[in-house]
């Protein structure tokens, strides 16, 4: 990326001889001492010797200072990445129903909840049904999860939902359909599946007096099922990627939204580096008028792109957000196990500020203005579990933001007695070795999505709470499924 910097021009400054008789000072000039100077005949006046001017030549004024640019209005967007509803993630929140909301299932996201909460608006990958009454069981790679998966996303300060993934069908075409039933009935947007042929959306949402416009495809879907039905008088369908559609759809889409933003479901799993035809595609998103990327499927971090528009302006590409929560890499040991097995529990809140800015003369642009992400990481302590003596014991798996844990870490090693007494010895090696944990993982994300948008939180937001948020509309608590609905903005055209 370049910069321009704007040169300033010094006002020519004219000095008049006022005293009769005086000598001419040549002046050196700008092009060396050789160059003639120019005569007044050539400057187009006719001389007249030892005379002065009835009056002073004008004298060049710089034009009015510009008002500066002025931020007329500001959206702040969140994203995280993939919302996997393991069984060992159900039955992580089922152990705390009676002490978190949502059947449990906001304990999971409690301590970063205030975060994710904070920005206008947040975004995260569904990646899983949420059909019990259409369910045909879950295992390894097929997915379902109860509504109150959707209240406890709702209550942490989730906004929106990307639908448009490989799993999306893992429960049939049933199962899809009672899926965006429940998003509908709990009022939850999304994005990526819709009435065909529009299932890509755009669905708009304003925030702040900026007009957004998402867009959600997937690469494929592991079952079938997208296909209509040949009756269908109103079928809906996940959007799939097409790359000159896409294109398209994202210059449909900016001609009457302030700011476009793309969710793709691409790229290779488990690898943190994307493809050139994922970079490529996403480029041309850009051109084509989207300022924000959101990538998700390879359950491992990629980096973040600031790419140069061929308008200069600059779009934000994240190639893929990790993993939000998930039961992957269970069994990572710190400082045993190889450390890039921990990657599936690194995760990132991105953040990406857009804002229309008035650069006076008529002209407005809507472009980003700001953008970094904060390290999350999944805690799951699994491996610590012995069967044999705790076989009741259900595994804790819940999101933490890196800056706090280590903080907490940090604030109990600091409150320790020095010289330690010998009962401390266990307990205070347990917290340095978290302490370094945090440490690799913090260094591991930055070392992916690149140092120079990494956030660091302040004392305030390493305070932070780990109360769940006030009480949102959660669906009913009957597993019976939302009859149809009336369209929505996030299954309209």
């Amino acid at each position: 990326m370049t910069s321009t910097v704007g040169l300033r021009r010094a006002a020519p400054v004219v000095t008049l001889c006022l005293l009769a008789g005086c000598a001419a000072v040549p002046r050196p000039s700008a092009t060396g001492p050789s160059t003639p100077a120019a005569s007044p005949a050539a400057a187009g006046g006719a001389p007249v010797a030892g005379a002065l001017p009835s009056k002073p030549h004008a004298v060049a004024v710089a034009p009015a200072v510009a008002p500066p640019v002025r931020s007329e209005a500001r959206v702040t967007l969140a994203a995280v990445g993939d919302v996997l509803m393991h069984d060992a993630v159900k039955r992580a929140a089922e152990a705390r129903r009676a002490d978190a909301p949502d059947a449990g299932y906001a304990w999971l996201f409690a301590p970063v909840a205030d975060l994710l909460g904070a920005a206008d608006l947040t975004f995260a990958n569904l990646e899983t049904p949420i059909a019990p009454q259409a369910s045909q069981g879950s295992r390894a790679f097929v997915f379902n999860a109860p509504p109150a998966v959707i209240a406890a996303l709702q209550r942490a300060g989730v906004d929106l939902v990307a639908v448009a993934n490989n799993h999306a069908m893992d429960q049939g075409r049933r199962g899809f359909e009672e899926t965006l039933r429940w998003l509908r009935a709990a009022g939850l947007p999304y994005v990526g599946a819709g009435p065909a042929p529009r299932a890509a959306g755009p669905v708009r949402i304003e925030r702040n007096g900026l007009a957004l416009a998402f867009l959600g495809y997937t690469y494929g879907l592991n079952q079938d099922g997208n296909a209509c039905p040949p009756a269908a008088a109103r079928c809906e369908q996940v959007a799939e990627v097409d790359r000159a559609r896409m294109v398209e759809d994202v210059r449909a889409a900016a001609a009457s939204a302030d700011a476009v933003i793309v969710s793709v479901h691409w790229g290779v799993e488990y690898q943190q580096a994307p493809r050139a035809d994922e970079v490529d595609l996403a480029h041309r998103l850009a051109d084509a008028g989207a300022l924000v990327v959101l990538g998700h499927h390879p359950h491992v971090l990629q980096p973040v792109e600031l790419y140069r528009r061929a308008d200069g302006r600059t779009a934000v590409i994240a190639y893929s957000l990790g993993n939000f929560v998930s039961n992957q890499s269970r069994n990572y040991v710190a400082g045993v196990t190889p450390d890039a097995v921990a990657a599936t529990r690194d995760g990132a809140l991105l953040r990406v500020s857009l804002a229309r800015r008035d650069y006076g003369r008529g002209v407005e642009e809507v472009e980003v203005a700001g953008a970094d992400y904060l390290p999350l990481w999944t805690e799951n302590d699994t491996v610590e579990i012995d069967r044999r003596k705790e076989p009741a014991r259900r595994p804790a798996i819940r999101v933490v933001a890196v800056d706090r844990a280590l903080a907490s870490v940090r604030a109990e090693l600091a409150a320790l007695p020095d010289p330690l007494p010998d009962g401390e010895r266990t307990r205070y090696v347990a917290l340095r070795r978290r302490e370094e944990l945090y440490l690799a993982r913090r260094a591991a994300v930055a070392g992916v999505m690149g140092e120079d948008l990494l956030r660091t939180l302040g004392p305030a937001e390493l305070a932070g709470t780990d109360a769940p948020a006030p009480s949102a509309p959660a669906p009913a608590p009957s597993a019976r499924a939302p009859g149809p609905a009336p369209a929505t903005p996030s299954a309209a055209p």
